[in-house]
């Protein structure tokens, strides 16, 4: 998958532990499933003691006092390889605690050893049946080589069970299983460059990458509305690679003058797929030197225009709906060429640039696409 511009998925486990072995200490079944290109570490305690049970990772000696005791945990870990990275987006996991245990609970994580960390603070009360709970955090990357470490602080002065007026105790037990941390898998591809230029023999789309593994191959995408996208054709990839590889494709199946987008859809040994950034390319056409051309395109919101039959005053670009979009138009050394920047927030899609022609011969209609 890439390591620039990967599609945001939902629902790939990265890192999962449920607790399957008999009453026992240590914790028996304590194996993690990781997924490819990443190691994760067992569960481990931190002052808090193991209690044998079955199937569930339990433990005792927890701190029952009003805040939270930051040497008092449990913890687990996981770390891409070096050429890869997490996309990380939730923590599911399944909690409970015997009557007399400290009721609240804490979960953070931190890239650093905890010199730093993320607190999720609004973690519910730990209730004395196993239930379900999850933190949606904000989604977040980790570089490969990092380790993200998860700590679990119960603590509180409240028992579980909620009785009035009794205090929690350090005998009471505290157990975990199910957990979960989801994202997208780490990335075994590192796409340094994706671009595309027209010529006589069509449209010709190169990129290179810094290091691959796993790495099945490319299918090349393309479309005339940065929506819908077929394929193009399928490029070989180097399996696994620690260098620079570079990759050619040329599309002839184009018309003269009509803009295309294309992605790159990376297939892995083991059939997980992810999606590169589009790019937009003009095809060749005969009368394009007196016409006009946009770049770059797709853009952020700054792009050149460049034709022999540019009309500052008459350059205007719309939306979809057909609402008019403030510019601003600094023109250039070369009178062929302007400057545009869009005054306002777009949002990513297709919008239209029209110029009319000072000749009096109509106005030209162009495409083009914003990306985030």
């Amino acid at each position: 998958m890439f390591l620039v511009g990967p599609v945001k998925s939902f629902g790939q486990v990265i890192y999962s532990n449920t607790f399957t072995g008999a009453s026992a200490c240590p914790t028996q079944g304590n194996t993690p499933v990781v997924s490819a290109n990443a190691t994760g570490t067992p569960f481990t305690r931190s002052t808090v003691t193991c209690t044998a049970f079955t199937g569930v990772f339990n433990s005792a000696t927890l701190n029952n006092t009003a805040s939270i005791n930051n040497s008092s945990y449990i913890e687990f870990s996981v770390t891409a390889n070096a050429n890869a990275k997490l996309n990380v987006t939730s923590l599911s996991f399944v909690r409970d605690a015997s009557n007399s245990a400290p009721n609240q609970l804490e979960v953070r994580y931190s890239t650093d050893g905890f010199a730093t960390s993320t607190s999720w603070g609004a973690a519910p009360i730990t209730p004395t049946t196993g239930a379900s709970t999850i933190w949606d955090f904000a989604d977040f990357s980790v570089p490969g080589g990092t380790t993200l470490t998860f700590r679990f602080y119960p603590y509180g002065t409240q028992r579980a069970d909620l009785g009035a007026g009794t205090a929690s105790g350090t005998t009471g037990t505290f157990s975990v299983d199910n957990v979960t941390l989801n994202g997208t898998s780490p990335l075994p591809v590192n796409l340094v460059s994706f671009v595309g230029k027209a010529s006589k023999n069509g449209v010709v789309l190169t990129w290179v990458t810094a290091w691959e593994e796993e790495n099945q191959g490319f299918e090349v995408q393309k479309s005339m509305d940065a929506k819908s996208f077929e394929g193009a054709g399928f490029v070989d990839g180097k399996n696994s690679s620690k260098t620079q590889s570079v990759y050619e494709f040329t599309d002839q199946n184009v018309l003269p003058g009509l803009t295309y987008y294309y992605r790159l859809k990376q297939k892995d040994l083991n059939g997980e797929t992810s999606t590169s950034k589009l790019v937009g390319v003009r095809a060749w056409a005969d009368e394009q030197e007196a016409g006009i051309v946009i770049y770059p395109n797709p853009s952020q919101g700054m792009f050149t225009v460049s034709g022999n039959d540019l009309d500052k005053a008459g350059i205007h670009l719309y939306a979809p709906s057909g609402a008019e979009i403030p510019i601003q138009i600094a023109e250039t050394e070369n009178r062929q060429k302007l400057d545009i920047q869009v005054k306002t927030f777009l949002p990513p899609g297709i919008y239209f640039l029209t110029n009319n022609a000072p000749d009096g011969m109509g106005i030209k209609r162009l495409k083009v696409l914003f990306s985030k």
